[in-house]
């Protein structure tokens, strides 16, 4: 990633914290004290995901993920680190398969369908092992095939009514 790509990024983090920020000052303009103290747990949330997977040692995979909202019109996705996790024996390997499993599911999506997505990734059975979950709701094209597609490629799929589709792995 250069740094135009960089400077890029700050710039929609920015946008997104400065969203973030409005919506904290207008529920407590308004007096809405529940929908305020939601919006602030939300924050402290999502700023602790953003300090895991900072902290990750992962600097390939986190870009990507950090920039996959900006870059990406048809998907969105969050991401949850279930606890700190040192993923810079892995950098590669994620990379690498969150990729091919977004070019797999770009083969089976529907023009003007919105893909929302959440990976969470967790410590493995073995302290050299991470897991990795992927949730993604949206209507594909032939989920079937895009299921045998990715089971091909190594992954642990399941895809209910061509519209939820749920892709297990395990990164030793």
């Amino acid at each position: 990633m250069g740094e135009e790509e960089i400077i890029t990024l700050l710039r929609h983090k920015r946008h997104d914290w400065m969203n973030q920020i409005q919506l904290i000052q207008g529920y407590a303009s308004l007096g809405k004290q529940d929908r305020l103290l939601d919006q602030i747990s939300q924050v402290k949330d999502e700023a602790e995901q953003e300090r895991r997977l900072l902290n990750s040692r992962s600097p390939a995979f986190t870009l990507w993920l950090m920039s996959f909202n900006y870059e990406l019109e048809q998907f969105r996705l969050t991401y949850e680190l279930k606890e700190n996790i040192d993923l810079s024996r892995h950098d590669s390997t994620l990379l690498a398969y969150g990729k091919k499993l977004l070019q797999l599911m770009e083969m089976h999506h529907v023009d003007g369908e919105l893909y929302e997505g959440t990976v969470t990734l967790y410590k493995g059975d073995q302290p050299s092992m991470v897991g990795v979950s992927w949730e993604w709701d949206g209507v594909f094209q032939d989920g079937q095939e895009l299921k045998r597609k990715l089971d091909e490629e190594g992954f642990i799929s399941t895809i209910f009514e061509d519209q939820e589709l749920s892709v297990e792995m395990t990164i030793e």
